[in-house]
């Protein structure tokens, strides 16, 4: 998801012709222009005796929020557009309304252009973010702000996808996933996702958690044939050796340890992590695209329940648990691996629908923020998904709309039906102090036309409240 709004970015920096390319960037990161002042929204519709109250206006593209000890609020704004004066933050909205932003200071401060996940725990703000080598780092650093704090660094992720959104369960263990490097398990130098990192970082590729045997499986490609879990061009491998730090993994580090253990791997993207009321960790989890050279048509998205050791598929299994048409690129008895098991499956989207946060409602339902499809960069055919949030009964797996803009058909965003203050792209939804549903939007996000454009100060903070 956010190597394509950096790809996004790029084209909307470069179209000059258009009235919103001509943007003046110098001036999009004012903090004047954040909003605290409350209106009441009727363009979302929310369930009988509520309404959707927007609490925070402005902000540039924010990926994840969090509460410390004495409610302040604070949002991760990713700046995953790589424009000037504009790096990652911290934004406070103090619980008096007043907005400032958190000092990242010291040696290890962040010098990347992408962060996706923040929590609060234990005194401390954790946030996850891209170092200007390409690599990936889970950093602290106290509310008030200061010298940032290195907790786990140089996890290699320069390929599609990144370290997401952090969880930490009740004995103060914390949980991430890391996402594939590729859509479907290959490089591909015609892919546009691709194409964008592969200048930096040619060698770049899918890590394998296990020792893992392959099918021999090659792909054509103008740089040559290449297998997978194999760089660019290349394909003779057929035994891969498991590395420490890995993609496509869900990991943990437990309190006062400094080394991250594997928890389970085989996902394409594991993007939020939450406990069940059952004790059950989930995973919500999102599928492929119809892209590259081995492009996966109709994925769906999924939340799945995760176990200790398991392998979940990916690259020959779906969203779902089940088997791509696609020829498989692992042996699995040469892997030592079974098929998934499909009773982990707890619900599944429409596909494309983009889950990109999620939490646990006081009735034990699973709320999950869709950010909503990147059509056509992601699939050719223009059937909308996501553009909401959705509630999932965890015993039935029953899955239906909780919040999403007004209108009849499919949720769309708000700037396609003309709304002034509906949802654009929801990407984080919490469970606040109040006990509240807060959603993150992540702002105008457009990809049709052929050339994508992702707009500044249109990102909000909405809750839903009693009439």
């Amino acid at each position: 998801m956010n190597r394509i709004i950096l790809i996004a970015a790029v084209a909307l920096l470069a179209n000059g012709c258009s009235t919103l390319g001509q943007l003046a960037w110098q001036a999009m990161d004012q903090a004047g222009r954040y909003s605290t002042k409350r209106i009441a929204v009727d363009e979302i519709q929310v369930p009988d005796g509520h309404q959707a109250v927007r609490i925070v206006n402005g902000l540039n593209f924010p990926s994840s929020f969090t509460w410390d000890a004495a409610g302040n609020l604070y949002i991760l704004e990713s700046h995953t557009v790589p424009a000037p004066m504009l790096k990652p933050k911290i934004v406070r909205v103090r619980t008096n309304g007043a907005i400032d932003r958190v000092r990242l200071e010291g040696p290890h401060a962040p010098n990347g252009d992408t962060a996706i996940g923040i929590t609060f725990h234990d005194g401390w703000l954790y946030f996850s973010h891209e170092m200007k080598d390409g690599t990936f780092a889970i950093q602290r650093v106290r509310p008030e702000g200061g010298n940032v704090e290195t907790i786990v660094g140089g996890m290699p992720v320069q390929a599609d996808h990144d370290v997401n959104q952090l969880f930490f369960d009740r004995d103060g263990t914390l949980y991430f996933g890391v996402g594939s490097g590729t859509n479907s398990g290959v490089v591909a130098s015609e892919d546009p996702v691709n194409q964008k990192w592969l200048a930096k970082f040619p060698d770049a590729r899918d890590i394998a958690c296990r020792d893992i045997r392959l099918t021999g499986v090659t792909f054509d490609d103008p740089k040559g044939k290449t297998g997978a879990y194999q760089a660019l061009g290349r394909g003779d491998a057929r035994e891969l050796r498991g590395e420490a730090m890995c993609t496509s993994a869900i990991y943990r580090l437990r309190p006062g340890t400094t080394t991250p253990e594997l928890v389970a791997w085989g996902f394409r993207n594991p993007v939020a992590l939450a406990r069940g009321t059952d004790g059950a960790l989930l995973v919500g989890h999102q599928g492929a695209d119809v892209r590259s050279t081995r492009p996966i048509a109709s994925d769906v998205d999924s939340v799945l329940r995760v176990r200790d050791g398991a392998w979940y598929g990916w690259p020959d299994y779906g969203s779902n648990l089940a088997a791509y048409p696609n020829p498989p690129l692992f042996e699995l008895a040469g892997s030592n691996l079974t098929a998934p098991d499909r009773a982990d499956v707890v619900a599944v989207t429409e596909p494309h629908a983009a889950i990109s946060g999620m939490a646990i409602a006081p009735d034990g339902a699973i709320l999950i923020a869709e950010m909503g499809d990147f059509k056509p960069l992601t699939a050719p055919d223009k059937t909308r998904a996501g553009y909401q949030v959705e509630r999932i009964d965890p015993r039935s797996g029953t899955i239906a709309p909780l919040l999403r803009n007004r209108g009849s058909g499919d949720a769309a965003p708000a700037s396609t039906l003309d709304l002034r203050n509906g949802f654009e792209r929801p990407v984080d939804v919490r469970i606040g102090p109040d006990g509240l549903i807060y959603v993150l939007d992540f702002g105008a996000f457009v990809t049709s036309g052929g050339e994508p454009k992702a707009f500044p100060k249109t990102g909000k903070l909405f809750r839903v409240e009693r009439k």
